[in-house]
Parts: C-alpha cells; sequence; structure tokens
C-alpha cells in the first residue's frame, strides 16, 4: 500500500508580477485587455500585449520542484520565510495554479494551510464542520456519526455553537485540525498547524498524525518546527528562494537548513567558563594517546560527505567502549567513545569537531560538538595536517538502533574566546562547517543486563531525584 503514489509533483513554476506603482496594476490590466480585443490589428495587439508585460515585473516562487509521495508516507517541506514553501503546498491542494508542471492527487485532500481554512466566519463551529465535511465529499449521516469524535478532539466546549468570527486563533486552529483529520484525508496537507496551541493539544495533534500515517494516509507538511519534521518525514524537501536545494534524509536536510538559517535563536547550553579555564581543565593539544588501532575504523564508504570536500578530507570513525576496545552494541547506561579524524586541506583556524546521534525514527536524540565541551583547540591548523577528535557519550537513551554523524568546522580565535557569550544565532554566523558525514556508522543500544533493564521512558534519560514519604491521616485513640 505504501508504494502506492498519493501525491506526484513534477517540474512545479509558479510566478508572481510585482509592480513598482499602484498605478501599473491598472494599466498592466488596460493594455491586456485591448491587447485581446478581436478587431484590433495584430500589430497593434502585439504592441499593448509588449506594454502590458512591461508595467510589471516577473518574480520567480518556485521552479523545478519534483517529487513523490506514497499512501502511509509523510515528507516534510523547510526552509527560510519566502523560500516558496506555503506557496508549493497551495498548488498541491489546488487553490493555487502552477504557471508550469503538473500536480497529481489521488483521493480526498485536507488542507490546513492558514487558521481557520475553509471556514465561514458568520457560522458556528458545528455549522461548519457540516460544511467542510460535504466540501471533502461526505454525506450528512456520515459527519452525524462523526460528530462527537470531532467535537472531543476540538474541545472548545459550548464554543461550538457560536460564530467562528468570536474564535481566538487557537480555537480556529483546534477546530479545524480536527476536522480534517477526523474525516479520514486519503491526503493532509498541514502548513504550521502543529505550532499553535499549548502543549496538550500539540501532544494530541502528534499522536493523531501518528495514527493517520498507520491508516495510509499521506501527509505533506512545511514546518518551522525541525523536530516535527524529523520525527514524521521519510524524506525533506529543503527549498531556498523559490528552489529545491536538497531532497534527502531528514537529519541532513536540518543540517543544511542551519546552514542557511540563521533567524532561529537557542541558549547555548553549557556552563559559563572562560576560555584559559576549560583548556586547563581539559588537557593539552598533544597526541591522543589510546588512539584505536586501524582495525578499528569503520568502513564509510556508504556515508553521506556534505561540505567542502575540497577543504579537508575525511579519513575515518571509530567507535570503542570506555576502555578503548572496539564495540558496536553497548547496554542502556554504558560510555560509548567516538574517534574521528580529518585531514586539512587548506589551512583552517580553531577547529570545531562535532557528533549526532540518530535513531531509528530520524530524530536527532543527541548533538554536540567540541565547542559545547568547551575543549582545548589550537588557535590555527595548517594545511597537510591532521586534526583527531575523541568524543564520549554515556548512552542514557532507549534502547535501539542508532545511526551517527561527525563533522568538521572552523571559528576563529577571537570568537572561540567568547563562546559562552554568543547565542545559537550568532554561533552559527561565525561557525563555518567545513565537512559533515552523515551515517557515518551505526551502533546498538541494549536493554540492561543487570538491574532495571529499562530505567526510564522515552527517548532519553534526565538526571533527577525521587523521594516517597508517607503520612498517616488515622487518628489515634487517646488514652483514658
Amino acid at each position: 500500500m505504501q508504494s502506492e503514489k498519493a501525491v506526484s509533483v513534477r517540474n512545479i513554476k509558479k510566478t508572481y508580477p510585482i509592480f513598482n506603482q499602484p498605478r501599473d496594476l491598472l494599466l498592466r490590466e488596460i493594455y491586456g485587455r485591448l491587447g485581446r480585443l478581436p478587431m484590433m490589428p495584430n500589430s497593434i495587439s502585439e504592441r499593448f500585449r509588449e506594454r502590458s508585460n512591461k508595467c510589471a515585473r516577473e518574480f520567480l516562487a518556485l521552479e523545478g520542484i519534483s517529487f513523490d509521495v506514497a499512501r502511509g508516507e509523510s515528507v516534510g517541506i523547510i526552509g527560510m520565510n519566502g523560500s516558496g514553501k506555503s506557496t508549493l503546498l497551495q498548488i498541491i491542494a489546488g487553490t493555487l495554479v502552477p504557471n508550469e508542471g503538473a500536480v497529481s492527487v489521488r483521493g480526498r485532500v485536507a488542507a490546513l494551510l492558514e487558521l481557520g481554512t475553509g471556514f465561514n466566519p458568520e457560522f458556528t463551529g458545528r455549522e461548519n464542520v457540516y460544511l467542510s465535511g460535504a466540501i471533502l465529499g461526505l454525506k450528512r449521516a456520515e459527519l452525524a456519526e462523526r460528530f462527537a469524535e470531532i467535537a472531543s478532539f476540538a474541545d472548545i466546549g459550548d464554543f461550538m455553537d457560536q460564530p467562528v468570527k468570536v474564535y481566538s486563533s487557537g480555537m480556529a486552529i483546534r477546530l479545524a485540525f480536527s476536522v480534517y483529520t477526523c474525516l479520514d484525508p486519503d491526503v493532509l496537507i498541514i502548513d504550521e498547524a502543529l505550532s499553535v496551541g499549548d502543549i496538550f493539544f500539540q501532544q494530541k495533534c502528534h499522536a493523531r498524525m501518528e495514527n493517520l500515517l498507520q491508516r495510509g494516509t499521506a501527509i505533506i507538511m512545511a514546518s518551522h518546527d525541525l523536530r516535527a519534521i524529523e520525527k514524521y518525514s521519510s524524506h525533506v524537501l529543503l527549498l531556498h528562494r523559490g528552489q529545491c536545494v536538497f531532497q534527502g534524509y531528514p537529519s541532513d536536510a536540518v543540517q543544511r537548513y542551519y546552514r542557511l538559517n540563521t533567524s532561529r535563536r537557542s541558549a547555548l547550553q553549557n556552563a559559563k567558563a572562560n576560555r584559559s579555564s576549560a583548556r586547563n581543565s581539559s588537557g593539552d593539544t598533544g597526541p591522543l594517546t589510546d588512539w584505536p588501532s586501524e582495525d578499528a575504523f569503520l568502513d564509510f564508504s556508504q556515508a553521506d560527505m556534505i561540505g567542502e570536500t575540497a577543504a579537508a578530507r575525511f579519513l575515518g570513525v571509530a567507535v570503542c567502549d570506555s576502555n578503548g576496545n572496539p564495540q558496536a552494541s553497548f547496554e542502556i547506561g554504558e560510555t560509548a567513545c567516538f574517534y574521528y579524524e580529518f585531514e586539512v586541506l587548506s589551512e583552517i583556524q580553531v577547529p570545531v569537531g562535532g557528533l549526532t546521534l540518530t535513531n531509528i525514527l530520524n530524530l536527532n536524540i543527541h548533538g554536540k560538538s567540541s565547542l559545547q565541551h568547551l575543549a582545548q583547540a589550537p588557535s590555527a591548523v595548517s594545511r597537510g595536517s591532521r586534526v583527531r577528535f575523541k568524543q564520549s557519550v554515556e548512552l542514557s537513551v532507549a534502547h535501539g538502533e542508532y545511526t551517527f554523524s561527525v563533522g568538521l568546522g572552523t571559528i576563529s580565535d577571537d570568537d572561540y574566546a567568547r563562546v559562552t557569550e554568543l547565542s545559537f544565532e550568532e554561533l552559527v554566523t561565525k561557525l563555518r562547517p567545513i565537512l559533515r558525514i552523515g551515517r557515518a556508522g551505526k551502533l546498538i543500544v541494549k536493554e540492561r543486563s543487570k538491574g532495571i533493564n529499562l530505567p526510564f521512558h522515552g527517548y532519553a534519560d534526565l538526571r533527577g531525584d525521587c523521594r516517597v514519604s508517607v503520612v498517616s491521616t488515622r487518628s489515634e485513640a487517646k488514652c483514658t
């Protein structure tokens, strides 16, 4: 079932006219109408058409976009604001017509393109449920059977019988998401809808998304929530200035997105410390005395090389236990040591190494660089030198298979000296990624052989504490 194509997009191109002045819009329409008059000589008609075209300049919103979505598959679309994500979704939904290319969609399509999409603001929520269902081709009797489920999921109480125009944006999207996901769509198109609402509603949305995928619904979603994109998407399109600059694995698409996008802010989560104290605590930059033998290094011929292959060459990666022995399988809570090496082909400043651990759902469970470890590093690396990294990780993660990626970047010595003062946005602009090796290898995390097999639930363990106390409420009898 999942091999059947639900959506096929081929060579989509979309342009919009851009007018320098408001009057140009009127002139373009006038010249265009004159050029189409049947009694007008061809030579004069052509002149009017030329004048019409000169009233506006062309903005290329999308060009050459092609991809397929199978039943039961979710495709993510990411990119900076203005990259063409919403335009592409509207074309797939049929609310926009492309200048070139074709879109083929099989089955019932539900599209959440904006808050309250398809709702009549004068109608009540109840009336809009029946209206939306009718548009999707459901009979009134079918909608009556599903109304209780829709109302329960939306959870807007008595507002169900109030006009939608009095709804808050959160209430509108709750009802819209509930309607379109409870009516068994064959294709669900979502534009940022999962980012709206409180955490409890978002959790309900995520559970519903998983249920839809299991039932064979094809999902196309655009979002700035990269965690959701990585969780649900089997592959991701990265749009930039109307073009698809990458299409592939979610983790790889997100890494490329970070190179384009500097608007996402986050705190660099590490202890406040100055560079000198960090270097003193991390040791010197001399040779790693426990570097593994050649036999320990993995075959990375199937790994993805992303970045400047002319600036550096990846030499290999090995995974060992805490004693330095090669190992591919660990128990929950054990420590894995990753050894990886690059040859620098042109001089760089402070070298930065990074490691990412990704689970079977394409979720990046852990990602950390030598910057966040505040590791000691030289101020510059000359051409022809080899840079070696040893990075240890306590695998307090859920049991299962994981892939890992490693990378090399560089940052100036001055910026490295004040790395703890930089925001994530500033760090991204100052850190220059050089080479990333996606899916450089894999490892297995097993349940513990001693103690509690599963010491936690979820993706990862978080340090904490728990105490138990019993307070008796039984009154004691008094002695007389």
